[in-house]
């Protein structure tokens, strides 16, 4: 399985100062983003710079549409649900829906609707941020500080079971 980032989430880590352990964690799990993902990256006002030198430096793969595919006529025919909706968000949600290895991975609750109006394919297909920073953690890919450096910049409300995961952590760490 890989994990196919929308823009929002790298953007958390970025906002964290944790883009390298995002890096380090692809050496573990693989990690990709669309390439209009990676155009919505680069061409961001705040990181754009950081962006472009972080995706030259690392294992993140970026997938490309074909202009004419399958994948390009899903992306086509999907609509944003709001007017300034990125086009990186309908991308992922298009090639997860061709390539059923992909599980897309966002924190943004209109992708992640679209997403679960697309993606039929049997298996996991959809995470949100916090499920795949524990899946980031169990991998051994990423420490808890990071994770609470990343987490203090999520909007979302923090999943039933965060706290008591989070506190397992610390007693794990404990001698």
């Amino acid at each position: 399985m890989t994990y196919l980032l929308d823009h929002n989430v790298v953007q958390d880590f970025f906002h964290a100062g944790r883009e390298r352990e995002l890096m380090d964690a692809a050496a573990r799990c693989p990690l990709a983003v669309a390439g209009e993902v990676r155009a919505e990256m680069m061409n961001d006002p705040k990181n754009g710079a950081r962006a472009r030198k972080w995706l030259a430096a690392g294992p993140i793969a970026v997938l490309e549409i074909e202009v004419g595919s399958d994948v390009d006529d899903t992306f086509q025919a999907l609509k944003p649900l709001v007017s300034a909706q990125p086009k990186g968000e309908r991308a992922s949600i298009a090639l997860a829906t061709h390539d059923a290895s992909l599980t897309f991975v966002a924190n943004d609750r209109n992708a992640m609707w679209m997403a679960l109006n697309e993606l039929h394919a049997p298996g996991e297909r959809l995470v949100g941020q916090p499920v795949f920073l524990r899946r980031l953690h169990d991998a051994a890919a990423v420490e808890p500080a990071a994770i609470d450096d990343v987490m203090h910049h999520w909007q979302g409300r923090r999943p039933s079971w965060w706290a008591t995961w989070r506190a397992s952590l610390e007693r794990a760490a404990t001698p």
